[in-house]
C-alpha cells in the first residue's frame, strides 16, 4: 500500500502544475506498459510504431526510424527524471522494472510502481524508508546520469537488435533529449535562471568523460531580445519533420544555417512574449 502523501506523489503534483500534459504518478498496480515488453522481439506495439514511422517519414531507413522511435520514447522518461530532480532534487528509481509508460507513441505519461528515490540529506523526506540519501549535489547528479545511462543502454540495445541503426547515433539522440528537456525545464521553473547555471547542470549531466551521453555537439547557445536572454538547445540530431509529406524543417533544425536557425528561434520567442 502506497501512502497518498508519498514524497514522490508530492513531487509529481508539482510537475503537473508546470504543464497538465506532464503526467507522472506513483501507482503500485499500474496498467501502463512495461518497457521490457514494449521493446521485445514479439511486441506488437513496437512493430506498429515502426510501420507508422515508415509511413509518416516516407522511409524505411533504420537510422531514421530508430531515431524517431527513441525521440518519442525518451521524452517521457527524461521529463520524469529531470523534472523530479529539478523540482525537489529527488531522482525516482529509473530501472526498467520500476517504470511503466503509455506506449511508444505516448511519451508524456510515465508511472513508477515503487516509491524508491534518491535525495539529499536536507530533503524534508530524508527519513522516509523509500529514500536513498546521497552525500551531496555531485553525488546526486552522478546518480541521475548513471540511472539514465543504464535505462537507455538497454533500450538502445533492444532497438538496434530489433530494427537496426547504430548505438552511437542513438546515444546522440538521447543526449539531445536530455539537454533539451533540461534547458526547457530550468527556464520554465525559473524564468530568471542564468545561462551559466543551466550550462553547469548540463555539464554535470552530459559532459562527463567516458559517458555515452558525452557529445561535444550537444550544448546550448543564447539569444537576446532587448534586456532578456534565453538559452536554446544546440541540437546535434534531426527530428526528420522535413521528410514528412509536405513537411518542412523545424526552427531548431541542425540542418539549417545557424543565422537562419537563430532568426527563426528569435522570432518565435519574441512572438511568445509579446
Amino acid at each position: 500500500m502506497i501512502e497518498s502523501d508519498h514524497p514522490l506523489t508530492q513531487t509529481f503534483a508539482k510537475m503537473r502544475r508546470v504543464g497538465d500534459h506532464l503526467r507522472m504518478a506513483l501507482v503500485a498496480d499500474s496498467q501502463l506498459h512495461d518497457p521490457r515488453a514494449l521493446f521485445s522481439a514479439e511486441s506488437p506495439h513496437l512493430m506498429a510504431f515502426v510501420a507508422d514511422a515508415q509511413a509518416t517519414l516516407c522511409t524505411a531507413a533504420p537510422p531514421i526510424v530508430t531515431s524517431s522511435l527513441l525521440q518519442r520514447y525518451s521524452w517521457g522518461v527524461v521529463v520524469f527524471a529531470l523534472g523530479s530532480y529539478l523540482i525537489d532534487q529527488r531522482v525516482p528509481l529509473l530501472s526498467l522494472d520500476n517504470l511503466r509508460v503509455a506506449n511508444t507513441h505516448g511519451g508524456n505519461y510515465v508511472e513508477c510502481v515503487t516509491g524508491r528515490f534518491a535525495a539529499l540529506p536536507n530533503d524534508p523526506a530524508a527519513d522516509h524508508p523509500d529514500a536513498l540519501i546521497l552525500p551531496d549535489d555531485a553525488a546526486l547528479q552522478t546518480h541521475l546520469r548513471q540511472s539514465l545511462e543504464t535505462h537507455f543502454a538497454w533500450v538502445i540495445a533492444q532497438i538496434t537488435q530489433q530494427i537496426g541503426g547504430k548505438p552511437k547515433g542513438l546515444w546522440l539522440t538521447v543526449a539531445d533529449r536530455c539537454a533539451g528537456v533540461l534547458i526547457w525545464l530550468m527556464q520554465t521553473l525559473d524564468p530568471l535562471v542564468s545561462a551559466e547555471k543551466i550550462e553547469c547542470e548540463l555539464d554535470a549531466l552530459l559532459h562527463v568523460p567516458n559517458s555515452p551521453l558525452n557529445h561535444e555537439q550537444v550544448g546550448l547557445f543564447t539569444l537576446t531580445h532587448e534586456t532578456k536572454t534565453k538559452a536554446f538547445l544546440d541540437r546535434a540530431t534531426c527530428c526528420y519533420w522535413y521528410k514528412m509529406e509536405a513537411g518542412g524543417t523545424c526552427d531548431s533544425c541542425p540542418r539549417l544555417p545557424k543565422p537562419e536557425r537563430n532568426a527563426r528561434l528569435l522570432n518565435g520567442w519574441i512572438g511568445s512574449i509579446s
